[in-house]
């Protein structure tokens, strides 16, 4: 006898687990109320495992549809509770219950308040709504945003390289000139020309260290060009 499967739609199978939502989106002045959809028969899970946090305090403003736990104790729900701390917590609906003094409404406010490693405190707001039909997710992941200074372009090492020559280009035509007599050691020029190369290391472009340093970009090409060509020092030029 054959026997008949129901077909189980493979959106449902396949329905994604886990919901982002980054941490500026929750949290501080650019944030934006977030809303959370709790199933029947479903729970879900809101986590601050990965940006380290510890939660430490919540509130549910209307707890008459839906129950809230961690998995650690919190002031204000536990008793006894001498270390407050969490690092996630699990929504569940349930049938209404009628507590006198609350309206009836389809959501509620979820405040969760938590402190990090230094000591620092953030307050996140959440909109709990109780929704029907089939879950989109079973958990709600916190996570951090990127830093602005990891994405800030970083020096290229061609450039570092290119700035090295530049500056061994300088030095080799210092020493030229002094082997040439046109330059001494003790010369005013020479203490000026050894600040410029020190702006050049600190990072100064050449137009820039030039002019902190108080020598001409004609001489600094002079330079460069003594380091380079090697006919300039049997043709007598002099700087």
């Amino acid at each position: 006898m054959a026997l008949a499967f129901a077909c189980v739609p493979l959106s449902t199978i396949a329905a994604p687990v886990v919901r982002t939502i980054k941490q500026t989106q929750a949290s501080g002045t650019q944030a934006k109320l977030q809303t959370i959809n709790v199933w029947n028969g479903h729970g879900v899970a809101i986590s601050f495992y990965e940006i380290g946090e510890t939660i430490k305090k919540v509130w549910l403003d209307d707890p008459s549809q839906i129950l809230l736990d961690t998995d650690g104790c919190l002031e204000g729900l536990d008793q006894n509770c001498s270390s407050p701390g969490a690092g996630l917590i699990h929504l569940r609906r349930i049938l209404r219950v009628n507590i006198p003094g609350i309206p009836q409404t389809s959501t509620t406010l979820l405040t969760v308040i938590t402190q990090s490693s230094s000591g620092e405190r953030k307050a996140y707001s959440f909109r709990l709504a109780t929704s029907n039909g089939t879950p989109k997710y079973s958990q709600v992941t916190i996570q951090h945003d990127v830093p602005q200074e990891q994405t800030a372009p970083k020096p290229q090492l061609q450039s570092l390289v290119k700035t090295q020559q530049t500056i061994n280009q300088i030095r080799g035509g210092i020493v030229v000139a002094i082997k040439s007599g046109w330059m001494n050691h003790q010369d005013e020029l020479h203490q000026r020309l050894q600040k410029l190369i020190g702006y050049i290391q600190a990072g100064d472009d050449i137009s820039t260290a030039t002019n902190k340093a108080s020598v001409s970009q004609d001489l600094v090409n002079k330079l460069i060009a003594l380091n380079n060509n090697s006919d300039n020092l049997r043709q007598g030029n002099s700087l």
